[in-house]
């Protein structure tokens, strides 16, 4: 048995042992909600962590779906966290391995009932996530926003329950224009995280960008017919041994859809109540500025990482405490 404080301790350490940029940004949340970003932030880093862990892939299949069906049979229990301070022990323990994360799921659970939270965006989470055990190709655009609507859309669309914007403007599939402008944010961010890794996805052999954006290329063309994952890796070779001056346009291609994302993100900020509304605005603006360093110069993405320096960052903290 564990307690709904006890449960929040372990996703606050969690969080402080994860060295995101972002557990900074909950800081201007207001306590009661911290702490539910938080719990938020555990359940979506412990799922990332059995996915990317050393383990077999058969392994992190069966740990991820232990962690699947645990927080399903936890959401269909007859218990309510808001009524105890305990965690009812009847909920059953799925493997002797689940003990590093059952603590998180008490005060996930009363964050869920709290703000309302559908939760089927925490399995769609899960999709993307699962999605991610092996790599991936994307023949056309459509296919990489479906995976990006999993894996940053709905975590997305989960924080704004937090924040205060009302659950039916962000209900599944509502269709409003402030779902619409959290799905493109959603978007935005991946496909910034994407641009940015290009180097780091191909030394761990995934490219998450379109593969129809190249087949025009003329180094590309060939008269074999050959597989996704081939034609894949020969774009992962390309980047590695630094021959990357025909993939620059469908660099320039993506960086295009990717300030579209941005542009239709607009009616998020209004729709946050003020005293949540620096979390957003902080998030919004270190991924901005990573995409306009990327803009700028899209071949430097080949060579390194793009990242804001410490400077940087004081900066746009500072901007949003007294600017």
């Amino acid at each position: 048995m564990i307690s709904i404080a006890q449960s929040h301790e372990k996703c606050a350490r969690i969080c402080a042992a994860s060295g995101s940029n972002f557990i900074a940004a909950f800081r201007f949340l207001p306590r009661r909600e911290r702490m539910a970003m938080e719990a938020i932030y555990a359940f979506m880093r412990t799922a990332d962590d059995l996915a990317d862990s050393e383990a077999s892939l058969s392994c992190r299949e069966e740990m991820l779906r232990c962690f699947r069906v645990f927080f399903e049979s936890s959401l269909n229990a007859s218990v309510d966290p808001s009524a105890s301070d305990t965690f009812s022990s009847e909920i059953p323990s799925i493997t002797s391995a689940d003990e590093d994360w059952r603590p998180i799921f008490p005060a996930l659970l009363e964050v869920i009932r709290q703000y309302r939270i559908p939760a089927q965006y925490f399995f769609d989470v899960l999709d993307g996530v699962q999605m991610d055990l092996e790599p991936n190709f994307f023949q056309m655009a459509k296919e990489l926003e479906t995976y990006s609507y999993r894996v940053a859309s709905a975590v997305g669309l989960i924080c704004l329950h937090v924040w205060g914007v009302p659950p039916e403007e962000i209900a599944p599939e509502a269709q409003t224009p402030i779902f619409q402008a959290a799905v493109s944010c959603g978007k935005a961010f991946q496909w910034t995280n994407i641009l940015r890794d290009v180097r780091e996805d191909a030394e761990n052999g995934r490219f998450y960008l379109p593969l129809t954006d190249l087949r025009d290329s003329e180094i590309f063309k060939t008269r074999e017919r050959i597989s996704q994952a081939e034609f894949a890796a020969n774009v992962q070779k390309r980047i590695l041994s630094g021959d990357t001056d025909l993939l620059l346009p469908a660099i320039q291609k993506n960086l295009r859809r990717t300030e579209k994302f941005y542009q239709e993100t607009a009616p998020l900020y209004s729709a946050i109540p003020p005293s949540n509304r620096r979390v957003f605005q902080l998030m919004m603006a270190v991924y901005h500025r990573i995409f306009l360093k990327i803009r700028k110069n899209p071949a430097q993405i080949f060579q390194k990482r793009i990242k804001l320096s410490k400077l940087e960052k004081i900066f746009l903290y500072f901007r949003l405490l007294f600017g």
